[in-house]
């Protein structure tokens, strides 16, 4: 090397100084008689600290340019320098640089970050220390291995340096005997500042937001620092990342949380963790004092991942989506391999904490209380290393992840997942009321029938599931379009309840059935009645009576039970007293009126302690299960019916005028509200 060819050197705020380790700096370049080597050693130890400038014209040059003319700091070397240095200081590194047998620890985001970092520090510490990746042990016969290599190392006075994203990654003789730890924090505003001067030779704007890396991966990282790119292009790549991530660049329109009543507990649930994130960015709470998290369960269709997406925005971080099936897609499917999935699944969280991580079908997980022993043999290793998995990512030690998971199968979720430090609880999400109904009704109607009243039409959909409701929508776009104008009132009651041709007789039996229950439901007060509605609606089905059953004023009693059941059975009554037979529409599947009045009757005996005993035998969504299998509470149950369905006849027999009535305006019209059947009923009287 030339005095011709040398780059003049600059230091940024201060007269530039060069020093070997250990000696005093006393000139601005090294004397030309030092080795090249070595000068090229000092340079890279201290080049982050400097702006190399061209000896003509004192003109910053490119990155590419200056890999040309010497080794300059790339993306991947830029970042890792500047986090390391923001976690360290000048006292740290000095006696990083010192010739004592130390043991270190260094903890990184993410395990992507496990690399570069060990690179970073054995070119600027020396080639003389034994480093330990976590990523490298495989197996816990490793793990004792280099335990025993650390400590026969720091016995001969050689230092050692463990790199990991958990402590707990390292051999147990490195975490016992470490002097110094080193913890490199997810990048931060001033993190990004130095990373994009060392990487560009020019100064970041001074007003970069602190979370403008937040939830970004080491390699999201790299991939906006790119060649000869200013410092306002790579602070724009990372704003445009970190909200891809954090899912607030997505195109998909969001309910607000705070209106999404339809998800009533999940919301209340879903607000107050929303509130504690606030709370913990403030500084007004710690990490410990926020949820671990939850499970969701409900039937399909009412939107638990929706939730998740609602949830994550309204809390400010970024969501992870992870389902138990990801687990063998990402891996053979073999047993080490599905365990290496489950624990990258844990730190892909981890790298981009604070999150939330919403685990789908959390279900498919085995409940290890009901696996056969075969199959525990071969999932026990797993559902184990998950449950310390989970352990360590809601510990609390860093900040931090809440696991929200989701199931159509409660009872299939391990009790281990739902205790208290892991997932927590369980909270179910129900078909929505009408005020629910009404609120998905207008988010997917999004502006349109803006002024139009949807109470009625909300009625209509009272029990639907939100995708049942997102299709009536559909629908009803489809037919103002095909008719080429824009959406009216009617195209949505029409898309809700199509026009069908329907036989005479089949039409009569239908109407007379849902009258039946309407007219019993006024007469026996039980609910409140909305609507009926004849004809195949969104949720399927060939006639609907809507009743709001009672929930505010008291708890059930036996009356109330029984008023229920009533209603429930005097629909096949109406068609075998006004037609002369009843039909299979009463029952067939677990959701008919025959398995509904036969649940609410024997879950009276066998768990409420309102039948003829105070045993408590099973819970009232075991009920029809418990009837199958238990002789005698069949009986019970079979015998307190027939008393409800000879009341069901006595009242359809004593308003047989009503029923017809209500049935003729039923033809006619084929829907009618509460009140219009409440004024056929006392016009009739």
């Amino acid at each position: 090397m030339t005095r011709k060819t040398l780059p003049r050197l600059q230091r940024r705020r201060a007269a530039p100084r060069i020093a070997s380790a250990g000696a005093t700096p006393t000139a601005f370049l090294p004397p030309l008689a030092v080795r090249e080597r070595e000068f090229a050693d000092v340079f890279r130890s201290y080049f982050q600290n400097w702006v190399v400038e061209d000896t003509e014209g004192n003109r910053p040059l490119s990155s590419s340019t200056l890999a040309a003319k010497r080794e300059f700091p790339g993306a991947r070397r830029s970042i890792v320098a500047a986090a390391f240095d923001q976690a360290t200081n000048g006292a740290v590194r000095r006696q990083l640089k010192g010739r004592f047998a130390l043991a270190v620890i260094v903890l990184v985001p993410g395990p992507s970050w496990i690399r570069p970092v060990r690179d970073l520090f054995v070119a600027r510490f020396g080639a003389q220390w034994l480093t330990i990746t976590a990523d490298s042990i495989k197996t816990p016969q490793q793990k004792s291995d280099q335990s025993r290599e650390v400590a026969s190392n720091l016995a001969h006075g050689q230092p050692v340096v463990g790199f990991a994203v958990e402590r707990d990654g390292l051999p147990p003789s490195l975490t016992a005997a470490a002097d110094l730890t080193i913890r490199v924090q997810p990048p931060v505003g001033a993190t990004v500042r130095r990373a994009i001067r060392m990487f560009t030779g020019c100064s970041a704007p001074a007003d970069i937001d602190e979370n403008i890396a937040v939830g970004l991966e080491f390699d999201d990282l790299v991939a906006a620092f790119r060649t000869d790119s200013s410092p306002a292009e790579i602070i724009v790549r990372l704003r445009k990342a970190s909200a891809v991530v954090s899912g607030s660049s997505s195109t998909e329109r969001l309910p607000r949380l705070e209106d999404a009543v339809e998800y009533g507990a999940a919301r209340t649930w879903g607000l107050a963790l929303a509130r504690d994130f606030a709370d913990y960015r403030e500084g007004c709470i710690n990490w410990q004092d926020i949820d671990r998290g939850a499970v969701l369960h409900s039937e399909p269709g009412l939107g638990k991942s929706l939730f998740a997406r609602i949830l994550a925005k309204a809390c400010g971080v970024p969501l992870v989506v992870f389902s138990v099936a990801d687990l063998f897609a990402s891996s053979p499917g073999y047993l080490d391999s599905v365990i290496k999935a489950s624990r990258a699944m844990f730190q892909r969280a981890s790298a981009v904490a604070p999150c939330i991580l919403f685990l789908d079908e959390i279900d498919a997980l085995p409940n290890r209380a009901t696996m056969s022993p075969r199959g525990a043999d071969w999932w026990t290793p797993v559902v184990t290393d998950f449950l310390l998995s989970l352990d360590n990512a809601v510990a609390g030690k860093r900040a931090g992840i809440v696991v929200c998971a989701a199931t159509n199968n409660i009872k299939g979720v391990d009790a281990a997942l739902l205790r208290p430090g892991r997932l927590e609880r369980a909270i179910e999400i129900t078909r929505p009321n009408h005020a629910g109904a009404v609120n998905i009704l207008r988010y997917h109607l999004n502006g349109d029938l803006q002024n139009a009243d949807l109470t009625d039409t909300g009625h209509l959909l009272d029990g639907c599931t939100g995708a049942e409701i997102m299709m009536a929508v559909r629908g009803a776009r489809r037919i103002a379009r095909h008719a080429k104008r824009d959406l009216v009132l009617d195209d949505l009651v029409q898309a809700i309840t199509p026009d069908e041709e329907i036989a005479p007789a089949a039409l009569n039996r239908i109407c007379t059935h849902e009258a039946g229950h309407a007219v019993a439901s006024i007469v026996v007060s039980s609910g409140d009645l909305k609507r009926c509605v004849i004809g195949r609606t969104v949720a399927d089905s060939a006639g609907r009576t809507l009743i709001a059953n009672e929930g505010g004023g008291d708890l059930m009693t036996r009356d109330t039970v029984e008023r229920r059941a009533v209603v429930l059975l005097a629909g096949r009554t109406a068609e075998r007293i006004l037609i002369g037979h009843a039909s299979v529409g009463a029952g067939g599947d677990d959701d008919s009126d025959l398995a509904q009045a036969t649940q609410l009757i024997a879950a009276l005996h066998a768990s409420a302690g309102l039948g003829d005993t105070l045993t408590y035998m099973v819970s009232l969504r075991d009920a029809l299960t418990a009837v199958r299998t238990d002789r005698e509470l069949r009986s019970k149950v079979e015998e307190h019916l027939r008393i409800l369905q000879t009341r069901a006849e006595n009242l359809v027999r004593q308003h047989r005028d009503e029923i017809i009535a209500v049935v003729d305006q039923l033809r006619a019209r084929r829907q009618l509200s509460g009140e219009e059947i409440r004024r056929i009923i006392d016009a009739t009287r």
